[in-house]
């Protein structure tokens, strides 16, 4: 009985994109790391399709063994230390209007300062089957969070959130013959293929070709500025930056999309109150406040330093007092701001993006799905006068004030007319066993059940409201669905209310593209998807001064 045909082995190819300008100085990266270019047989190399072969090999001696090793055995009855060896290399795959590289080993650490972040998940886009996926990984554009999703069994249809980016999508071909039978794609692009490495030229020619062509399907994607490649660009939009914040102020247009989000240190999320301060410097001048950071404070820090703003706004520091005269380290104060231009970049975690609009459009579909009312003729439409009579009336308006706490005024005055119960401004403890430094409200007044969270201003403050619905939230859910409101309050929310007042705002809001927030939208289909695991509804009302 003759014997069955074996199969031809499949290879792992792990495949890179890199612009073809950026070749020579990413071998002269390698070659400064070690690396040497190894000789290939000519007659190995089949069907190029007019690209050039570079293999660029690493052998380092190790002698010493890893620090971790060298710790380890400190520990230990053995000597866990040996003769170890470090092996890497990188094809480069190089014709004049493109360039690929297959790296091996540990040389997929020096790729990443030379490749197309974008390649994976446009590969994915065009070659695999979407509704097939065997495992994914979300990024969220407010947070450093990632998120993994695996299907053991079969596949499952790719999918990704409001403000969630796919970075890793591992599924099933639409080509199994061509592409081989699953796909990995995330920075780069890993398949599994007959051909040996000087016989890819045909794949990689195709490929190119499918990686310029459009595609039916856009997935979401935010792309980091390079550095160096986009130096022109990061610095335009730092001198927008600059320009926005000092143009920031009261009478700003509602399509102002800067803010300021809570800050986040230590892993844990701090509500900010009057008594934290923090600390603004530049060029060894510094400058401490009170309460929120906000732009107010960056451009008052930077008159009465006598900075041009457009010069230092990449040098200007903030640090936070978490104890008493206990400071946090510096940090740039463009890692605790959110910048979005209309022209689709973004400034994310201290860096520049662009995102596509594949991106934006996910954010609106899914607001589409949160309710919002617009209040005009009843008791939530009071008046910026309704507001300030009931204040004098009441002998709480300070004449000589021109800053008036007028959230505070609203609240009081909301809550006699529809019989709710004042919090405003009283805070709690963040976490009841520290020290009570830092506090938070759990909500501006409630009825019944319903929590109603007030925020005054423009779309780009009404974040804000939302970051404070986020933590009661996370306290309920740790109180297994109930809370204790200042005076032992007990209650089990089953209802948030946003009451957003826009500030001199014209025209209402007709549908959630007139928000003109991206930055506010996140923030609120993230509570509403961490509504949708509870029983607690959400609505948003409206209402304008």
């Amino acid at each position: 009985m003759p014997g069955r045909k074996r199969e031809k082995p499949l290879y792992d190819y792990n495949i890179y994109r890199i612009l073809p300008e950026k070749a020579e100085s990413f071998k002269s990266f390698l070659e400064d790391r070690r690396f040497e270019e190894i000789p290939l047989k000519p007659e190995c190399i089949q069907n190029p399709s007019g690209y050039t072969f570079t293999l660029m090999f690493c052998d380092k001696d190790n002698r010493k063994g890893s620090p971790w090793v060298n710790l380890l055995s400190t520990c230990t009855e053995w000597d866990l230390t040996q003769e170890l060896k470090i092996y890497g290399a990188a094809l480069i795959c190089y014709r004049e209007d493109s360039c690929f590289v297959v790296s091996y080993g540990n040389a997929h650490f020096y790729v990443s300062d030379y490749c197309d972040f974008n390649f994976g998940v446009a590969v994915a886009e065009r070659l695999i089957d979407l509704d097939q996926v065997r495992a994914q990984q979300n990024i969220s554009h407010g947070s450093k969070l990632s998120k993994m999703h695996m299907d053991y069994l079969g596949g499952t249809v790719l999918s990704y959130r409001s403000g969630e980016i796919p970075t890793y999508i591992r599924g099933t071909s639409l080509d199994p013959e061509l592409w081989g039978t699953t796909i990995n794609c995330g920075t780069s692009a890993q398949f599994k293929w007959e051909e040996k490495p000087t016989e890819i030229g045909e794949k990689l020619n195709l490929l190119n070709e499918i990686i310029k062509a459009d595609s039916s399907i856009s997935l979401p994607r935010l792309t980091f500025l390079d550095a160096e490649e986009d130096a022109e660009k990061i610095e335009s939009l730092y001198h927008q930056l600059a320009v926005a914040i000092e143009q920031y102020d009261g009478a700003a247009h509602d399509g102002n999309l800067i803010n300021v989000p809570s800050f986040y240190m230590m892993g844990t999320r701090l509500i900010q109150n009057d008594s934290v301060r923090f600390k603004l410097s530049c060029n060894h001048k510094s400058l401490e406040f009170d309460g929120e950071l906000s732009i107010t404070a960056i451009n008052e820090f930077v008159r009465e330093k006598e900075f041009a703003l457009q010069e230092v706004i990449q040098k200007i520091n903030i640090s936070i007092e978490y104890a008493n005269d206990a400071w946090t380290n510096r940090k740039p104060i463009t890692e605790y701001l959110e910048f979005i231009t209309e022209d689709n970049f973004c400034l994310r975690n201290g860096k520049w993006c662009s995102f596509n609009i594949a991106y934006l459009d996910r954010i609106f579909q899914e607001a589409k799905r949160v309710a919002f009312i617009n209040h005009s003729q009843d008791e939530f439409a009071l008046s910026k006068d309704d507001v300030i009579q009931f204040a004098r009336e009441n002998g709480f308006y300070d004449e000589t004030n021109s800053r008036q706490p007028y959230e505070t005024f609203y609240n009081q005055n909301i809550s006699q007319l529809i019989g709710a119960i004042c919090l405003h401004p009283q805070t709690v403890p963040v976490d009841p066993e520290g020290n009570g430094r830092y506090r938070y409200e759990v909500c501006d007044f409630c009825k019944d059940q319903a929590l109603y969270f007030v925020k005054i201003g423009k779309p780009n403050d009404f974040a804000y409201a939302i970051d404070q619905a986020m933590l009661t939230l996370e306290k309920c859910e740790a109180g297994m669905g109930s809370l204790i409101l200042p005076g032992d309050l007990a209650v089990s929310p089953t209802e948030f209310r946003m009451v957003l007042i826009f500030d001199g705002r014209a025209n209402m809001v007709e549908k959630w593209e007139d928000v003109f927030s991206i930055n506010f939208l996140i923030h609120l289909t993230e509570l509403k998807r961490r509504l949708s695991s509870t029983d607690i509804s959400l609505t948003i009302d409206f209402v304008y001064w």
